[in-house]
């Protein structure tokens, strides 16, 4: 997890990134319709290796150009992780994995969402839900592309592919893991083995 170092350079950064969105000051329990485009951001990065990151506090002075604006007290208290989960993941499945926290930086305080990537499977919006011309599609699996900074339904074979991939690569681990636990595949390397062995039997002289 990021430590208070990597979560100022996010902050000072100003440009969003596939793994770095900002939205502006806002409390919470009172705004569905950037409640929907953090939700949205949230499933497309879950969908990246690695996650992503969410600073809320932010302030767009020119297109694509952010600066640190900071939050009242009033806005930080609103973003608790309950809340936020309960919200997001009542439109997702699986469940988002994230972990949400204040940050003061300059005198200013920041909400920082930091975004895990799935643990098994692709996160998918399970259900509709339609905020100030800001859409959650049923079914939709929310993706940020290489192609353009956003989080969209999946639309390009290219990041499909990316996706499968990452999906793959989980499952094949589990798998290995699953061999490991039950003896069928050694946990050793055979470099690991041969100086164990070694040792063994020098041990023995």
């Amino acid at each position: 997890m990021p430590n208070g170092t990597d979560l100022q350079f996010y902050i000072l950064h100003g440009k969003e990134e596939r793994y770095l969105e900002y939205k502006c000051s806002m409390i919470w329990t009172g705004n569905d319709t950037t409640k929907v485009k953090i939700a949205k951001a949230m499933m497309a990065m879950a969908n990246l290796r690695n996650g992503g990151v969410i600073v809320v506090g932010m302030q767009e002075t020119a297109r694509g150009v952010w600066v640190p604006e900071g939050m009242t007290p009033q806005q930080i208290a609103s973003f608790t992780q309950d809340d936020v989960a309960q919200w997001v993941n009542d439109y997702s499945t699986p469940a988002v994995q994230f972990s949400i926290g204040a940050l003061e930086y300059n005198g200013n305080q920041f909400v920082v969402i930091q975004v895990q990537e799935f643990d098994t499977s692709p996160v998918i919006c399970r259900k509709q839900k339609i905020a100030g011309g800001e859409t959650l599609e049923a079914g939709a699996i929310y993706y940020r592309s290489n192609r353009k900074i956003e989080s969209a339904p999946i639309s390009s074979d290219e990041d499909s592919r990316e996706l499968l991939g990452l999906a793959v690569d989980k499952g094949i681990s589990r798998h290995v893991s699953r061999l490991h636990r039950l003896g069928l595949i050694p946990t050793e390397t055979p470099n690991e083995r041969d100086r164990r062995q070694y040792e063994t039997e020098r041990a023995g002289l």
